[in-house]
């Protein structure tokens, strides 16, 4: 468990054993509240096992996903600043979550300055991360968009299926135009080309990607820049 969580890389052995063995333990289910935007956050959190998704409530009541946690990723890091949560953290499948009181964090950060180092590069790449996706949004195409979020799924919890790789938790149309920014009615109709297609199946709320290397042509091939016609120079003869 300790060589998958982030937060104890480059720690010494005993070093890490030592911050896991104080950690606290709760089984998650599916579902499951696991901090609320605007509570105080008053402790680190990792997930052992499962996933869960960050997602925040624009002030018109509009819902966007900002990202899906893997086991092992650092998540409510501003309790190390004595501050709110930004979002909400819920779980999308059973799992285990640990958790460490802030006070007991910061305590092991004076004491081994590599647990604050492994702490910036966890939010330097959610930085980069928000960074991309910002791009996108503004950018890209919703085709693209959601070929885009559906490759990240495939990378980051794709489990091979007999029918292709599938995302071993529910992921709704809706949590798609969430994750994308983008309206319901375009996301089903982009989802329902892609079935007739076959290049995707779902099963109660379960994605499976029958064709990984088409969804990613649908990404790939709309960023490659499309050769201009050539103007002839000659004239057209008159009559």
């Amino acid at each position: 468990m300790i060589a998958s969580i982030g937060l104890f890389e480059g720690l010494e052995p005993d070093v890490a054993a030592a911050l896991l063995q104080q950690a606290q333990r709760r089984t998650v289910r599916a579902d499951d509240m696991l901090f609320a935007a605007g509570q105080p956050a008053r402790a680190v959190h990792v997930l052992a096992t499962g996933a869960a998704k960050l997602m925040q409530s624009t002030s018109k009541g509009a819902r966007v996903i900002v990202k899906y946690v893997r086991p092992g990723e650092v998540f409510g890091s501003p309790a190390l600043l004595d501050r709110f949560y930004p979002v909400d953290a819920v779980a999308v499948m059973d799992g285990v979550e640990l958790l460490w009181p802030s006070e007991l964090v910061r305590s092991f950060i004076d004491q081994h300055p590599r647990v604050a180092l492994n702490v910036i590069r966890d939010l330097e790449t959610r930085l980069r991360e928000m960074e991309g996706r910002l791009g996108d949004l503004s950018n890209e195409p919703v085709e693209q968009r959601l070929a885009g979020a559906i490759l990240k799924l495939v990378e980051t919890f794709g489990q091979e299926a007999p029918e292709g790789i599938e995302i071993p938790f529910p992921v709704s149309r809706q949590d798609l135009a969430d994750l994308i920014g983008c309206t319901l009615p375009t996301v089903s109709r982009t989802l329902r080309t892609w079935e007739a297609q076959r290049q995707i199946r779902r099963h109660r709320l379960r994605l499976v990607i029958a064709d990984v290397e088409a969804v990613a042509r649908v990404l790939y091939q709309a960023s490659a820049p499309v050769a201009k016609p050539r103007r002839s120079h000659r004239r057209t003869a008159r009559p």
